[in-house]
Formats: C-alpha cells, sequence, structure tokens
C-alpha cells in the first residue's frame, strides 16, 4: 500500500488560488499582459532554490473510495537524492531512496524491498517522470511536460498569468464541443506579484486523463527570504482518481544530512505489477 501511494504521489501535478489578488476598485484584476519570455524568466527567477533541504509533512490520500493518512520525513540534496522516512502513529512503516537512475523502497509492514527506476514508474503511472520533476512538485517549482521547442502562449486567467501550450479559448471550445486534440495541453498559473507557481494543469484527450495540483499558504522559511508553499493539493484523473492532500509542518535549509538505507538481509524483494 505504502508503494502504491508513493508512486502515485510522484506523479501528480498542482491547483491553487494566489494569496494576494491585484485589483481595481470594483473588484476586477488589473494586470498588464507579458509576454511568453518575461514569464518564463519571471518564473525561472521566483522559483524555490535550495541546496539541501529537510521538511516534514502530513499527508491524506484518496483513491477512489479508499482513503489513508501518514506522516513523512523529506531529505533532499538537490540534483542528487530524495528520501523519506514515511509513518503512522509514529512507527515508520515504509523508507524510500530516490536518485536519478534508482527508485529503492523498503516496506517494514510486509518485510518487503522494492528496486526499480523512473522509466518503470512512468509506466506505471501513464505518463512520463523523471527525478527532476518530481524534485519540482516537492517544492511547488514548475515543472513542464511540453517539448522544449514548442511555442508556448502567454496568457490572464482569474488574475493569474498563464503559460500554456494551448489557447484558454482553444481549450475551452474543444472540451466543450467534444473535440480532440492529437498532442497533450498543459498550462501552468502563476501569482502576479510573487511570480510562484499557483497551478499547473495537464490533460491528455486519448486516452482522457489530467494532472492537477494546489500550491498556497505561502509562508516565509527560517533564516530565507524564500516563500514555501505550505499546503498542496495533487489530483489525478485516469483509470483511478486519486487525491493526495499535503501540508508541511517543517521546513528547515541547508541543515547537515545523512540519508540511512539499509535492506535487511530476510527482506524479500517484489516487484510492482503494470495496471492494464
Amino acid at each position: 500500500r505504502y508503494t502504491t501511494l508513493l508512486i502515485i504521489a510522484c506523479a501528480m501535478l498542482s491547483s491553487c488560488r494566489s494569496h494576494k489578488k491585484i485589483i481595481l476598485n470594483n473588484g476586477k484584476c488589473l494586470l498588464d499582459f507579458k509576454n511568453a519570455r518575461t514569464l518564463t524568466s519571471n518564473l525561472k527567477t521566483n522559483e524555490f532554490k535550495f541546496d539541501r533541504l529537510n521538511a516534514k509533512f502530513s499527508a491524506e490520500t484518496e483513491i477512489d473510495s479508499s482513503s489513508a493518512s501518514f506522516t513523512v520525513s523529506l531529505r533532499m540534496k538537490k540534483d542528487s537524492l530524495i528520501w523519506m522516512s514515511i509513518s503512522k502513529l509514529g512507527i515508520e512503516g515504509a523508507r524510500v531512496l530516490i536518485s536519478k537512475d534508482s527508485v529503492k523502497l523498503v516496506n517494514r509492514l510486509k518485510n518487503t524491498f522494492f528496486i526499480g527506476d523512473f522509466a518503470y514508474i512512468s509506466k506505471l503511472v501513464n505518463t512520463e517522470l523523471d527525478f527532476e520533476m518530481l524534485q519540482s512538485l516537492l517544492v511547488g517549482n514548475s515543472v513542464e511536460f511540453y517539448d522544449e521547442d514548442e511555442k508556448i502562449k502567454p496568457g490572464i486567467d482569474n488574475c493569474q498569468y498563464t503559460l500554456g501550450t494551448i489557447r484558454k479559448k482553444k481549450l475551452r471550445k474543444v472540451m466543450e464541443k467534444g473535440k480532440e486534440l492529437k498532442e497533450p495541453a498543459q498550462s501552468i498559473y502563476m501569482d502576479p506579484e510573487t511570480f510562484k507557481v499557483a497551478r499547473i494543469l495537464f490533460y491528455e484527450f486519448a486516452p482522457e486523463r489530467s494532472f492537477n495540483a494546489v500550491y498556497n499558504d505561502f509562508k516565509a522559511i527560517p533564516d530565507s527570504p524564500q516563500q514555501f508553499p505550505m499546503k498542496m493539493n495533487y489530483t489525478i484523473k485516469a483509470q483511478k482518481c486519486v487525491k493526495m492532500a499535503i501540508e508541511y509542518s517543517k521546513v528547515v535549509l541547508n541543515e547537515e544530512q545523512s540519508f540511512p538505507f539499509k535492506i535487511p538481509e530476510n527482506y524479500e524483494q517484489v516487484t510492482i505489477k503494470e495496471q492494464k
């Protein structure tokens, strides 16, 4: 069960509302239009930056009709390692160590372990996923599923700046008339004042599936001028509907770290079957 929850959590994207909006006296938004290059530059300049991160969060998940809750101790070394200790009621149930080319998990409840890679997990969750994407999702940075040479369209929606692979009006027409697009569509929403990621929406028409998540409750990190989204809500809609709500209680930068991970000799190796 811990394995399923972790893998699903890796694939989810985000959606949220801005903590503060720029408005006129009549209640309407007043945002100056910005081109894609400017928005992309602002997005990158204001992304959350770290070398080492230690954190703790609580998580609630819902997969169709089943639900679960647990706490996670998280350690990340940028572009290198992601370590998680997953517990419930103070008892560790699973430990995970993720690098750019491997995913390792020890399930202490069943005395089993799993060793795989992102290519396998991408097949399991039916979307391209890599270390950089997972790392970005955990700190509220931008995640791009489109190709680098794809033309990105700027826009304004719900008092937020947007970058997307398809214009909002066209996307709405396609969805309302039931027509299909050959290529997936993605939109990134950002706060108009901080240019922090507020929402990332990914939609694919055939097969129909979507990713959506919420980044909000931005707070200052101790000994850092940066803002961090303390609450995140992820949703994936495909063959199953999966939801995960995360609330961080601790985020600390640049502390000394260790990444303890040992597979007991009596544990049995397991594989994760692909969903057909």
